[in-house]
């Protein structure tokens, strides 16, 4: 009797639904309590599903990578070699992204805790593909930089540094704006942002005038970084003298100019700088010069002896500072005293220019110290004036000091 009632009042505990032929649900172990609006298995299958997407993420990535690798290893272009070396970290990241987004469902979570997951994850991919373009932009600058020198080593040196300049302004270019568009989409998603973004385009036309103002002077170097990058009044590796410092180009941004001075002292120069004042580019056409010594020798020089003599010293002595091409050797000045050599003669470059004019002057003037007339010599004449009494007191002296000496 006893286990008979138990019975039915287990029996009468069952809810209609059961008692209408559907089977109740079977009992799952849950665990109490909850956390930061989260049930503990929620929060456990939260963390199982960042673990295991992240580890899925490495998988998939080292797999599909090492796919790419082997057929990028079949062809002969280098860029699809750059696109998948940009990708090794920023593809892991984004199949993270993908396997957490897709196993959210799952744990059922609350609205504002799913958007939340989804607000972190969207940033994640953001920052992901971000990450990818720079990599990208800066492994691809890096290997036309490989073939521009390889271009400038053939020969072609002004195409070379006129490439060598628009690349690192182009590269600059779009890495700024890269950073400005993700940064834009990150902060967008949050509602105040939008809200006051919102706020600034309606009040846009005095915003725009205000800030306009403020920052005429910066828009107005980076279009010129720009204009310059177009015309190339200079370019990287160019000898300019600019504020009377002789040096070469070493650096060119949107905003500054660097100029690498000859005693390794850089030299900062805003952009506007080269489109507004004049400079001196040695190398705007092609980095070969001409280069003089002047000497300042006697009136019995033999000319043609030292002629000859630097002829010698560009064929024998140069270690390869003259190009062979430009010697020659003129006097281009008479003073009461000297007449004045000019030694002119040409080289690759301004550098090996400077070095080749130093080697002339040191070699010729050794020249000039053997030979008996080289130097510049002083010659005084003197002559005793008619009617001076001082002179007619002591000329019987003088000449009997002349007879004297005759006999």
């Amino acid at each position: 009797m006893v286990r008979s009632n138990t019975l039915l009042s287990l029996l009468s505990a069952v809810p209609a639904e059961a008692a209408g032929g559907t089977a109740p649900p079977l009992p799952v172990p849950v665990p109490e309590g909850s956390w930061g609006g989260l049930e503990l298995w929620q929060w456990a299958g939260l963390g199982v599903l960042v673990a295991g997407a992240w580890l899925l993420g490495r998988g998939v990535e080292w797999l599909v990578l090492r796919l790419v690798d082997r057929a990028t290893s079949m062809t002969k272009s280098g860029w699809d070699d750059q696109l998948a070396a940009s990708a090794r970290g920023p593809v892991r990241y984004l199949l993270f992204v993908v396997l957490v987004a897709s196993g959210l469902w799952a744990l059922k979570l609350p609205l504002v805790a799913k958007a939340g997951v989804e607000l972190v994850a969207r940033s994640v991919g953001l920052a992901a593909v971000g990450w990818f373009l720079l990599r990208f932009v800066k492994l691809a600058a890096g290997f036309v930089e490989q073939t521009v020198a390889r271009e400038e080593k053939g020969g072609n040196v002004a195409r070379a540094r006129g490439l060598r300049t628009q690349l690192s302004v182009l590269r600059r270019v779009v890495e700024v704006a890269v950073v400005l568009i993700v940064a834009s989409l990150l902060l967008l998603q949050f509602e105040a942002v939008r809200n006051v973004g919102v706020s600034l385009l309606a009040s846009a036309g005095i915003a725009g005038l205000f800030i306009g103002l403020a920052a005429q002077k910066s828009i107005s170097t980076l279009l010129a970084g720009i204009q310059l990058s177009i015309t190339q009044p200079i370019r990287i590796g160019d000898t300019v003298i600019v504020e009377n410092e002789w040096g070469w180009v070493e650096e060119i941004t949107l905003t500054y100019v660097v100029v690498k001075v000859w005693d390794l002292r850089r030299l900062v120069i805003p952009m506007g700088h080269f489109l507004e004042k004049p400079f001196q580019n040695w190398s705007k056409v092609s980095p070969e010069i001409l280069g003089t010594a002047e000497l300042y020798v006697d009136f019995r020089t033999d000319v043609s002896a030292v002629r000859a003599e630097l002829k010698r010293v560009l064929e024998q002595e140069s270690n390869g500072l003259w190009d062979g091409k430009v010697q020659g050797l003129q006097v281009t000045d008479l003073s009461e005293r000297t007449m004045k050599l000019r030694a002119l003669v040409s080289a690759a470059d301004s550098g090996k220019a400077f070095d080749l004019r130093c080697l002339v002057r040191e070699k010729l003037m050794s020249f000039l110290r053997a030979q008996p007339h080289g130097l510049p010599m002083v010659r005084t004449e003197a002559s005793l004036a008619e009617g001076d009494s001082a002179i007619d007191a002591v000329r019987p002296g003088l000449a009997a000091l002349a007879a004297h000496s005759g006999g």
